[in-house]
């Protein structure tokens, strides 16, 4: 037997290469990897591309360690004018559409709600 002090393993030590650097060099990481993403998706003509892309790049950060947060009042802020712009542009004719369709949209939400409310359980 080896009787020498046993090493963490490096395999199962968590990723915290972005939460070495300083905050303000996070949010230059974050806001460099939105603009290449957001560029890439952009120049790909993929829908919401300027959505998705910093989201990926808020993905990446996060499981590398990122420690930076939005402060509450400027995410509350994005979120309704994001939602302002989403309701801008839903007209009233589409409402008929929900109506004649209510089967199939409610399907989607209970799937959805129990898809996510599955993997919520089998992750915890």
């Amino acid at each position: 037997m080896d009787s020498s002090p046993e090493q963490p393993s490096q395999d199962h030590a968590p990723i915290d290469r972005t939460a070495r650097l300083r905050p303000p060099r996070q949010w230059l990481v974050l806001l460099v990897f939105s603009l290449l993403f957001a560029g890439a998706l952009e120049l790909a003509a993929l829908p919401a591309a300027l959505l998705i892309g910093p989201m990926l790049a808020a993905i990446l950060a996060g499981t590398n360690g990122a420690t930076v947060r939005v402060p509450r009042l400027l995410f509350g802020s994005a979120q309704a004018i994001v939602g302002c712009l989403v309701a801008n542009s839903i007209s009233a004719d589409i409402f008929s559409a929900f109506y004649k369709e209510w089967p199939l949209f409610l399907g989607v939400v209970i799937a959805t709600v129990t898809a996510s409310s599955l993997l919520g359980w089998l992750i915890s």
